[in-house]
């Protein structure tokens, strides 16, 4: 039995680093999927009132001006809304908020350790 538990560990050891690999190299693409992912979000939650590409149409707040190491006020800001804007915390979920963070970061030109989650 103590055999066994030492092969199903290395088997085990071994399907871990093979996926921790694919993981690591796949990683440029997944930012670049999360960012197109917040872009497509975005665009049908947020456009209407903050503008295409972030620039504000004057109604809603002008997000290329976004502090990039406050993610916790985006979140706050909305989830819980602010002002004019409504809470989209019963819409969106937490994933949906970092997807739109990346695309925040991604527009405004941030630095990948200026945004952090």
């Amino acid at each position: 039995m103590r055999n066994g538990r030492g092969f199903v560990l290395a088997v085990f050891l071994a399907v871990m680093g093979a996926a921790s690999s694919a993981q690591q190299a796949s990683a440029p693409n997944a930012g670049a999927a999360e960012v197109e992912a917040g872009r497509k979000l975005y665009v049908s939650a947020c456009q209407r009132c903050h503008g295409i590409d972030l620039v504000t149409n004057g109604i809603g707040f002008d997000l290329r001006t976004f502090p990039p190491n406050d993610k916790e006020r985006f979140v706050r800001s909305v989830t819980e809304g602010v002002r004019a804007m409504p809470a989209w915390g019963p819409t969106l979920k937490r994933d949906q908020l970092d997807l739109l963070w990346a695309y925040l970061g991604a527009v405004n030109g941030w630095e990948a350790g200026a945004a952090p989650r």
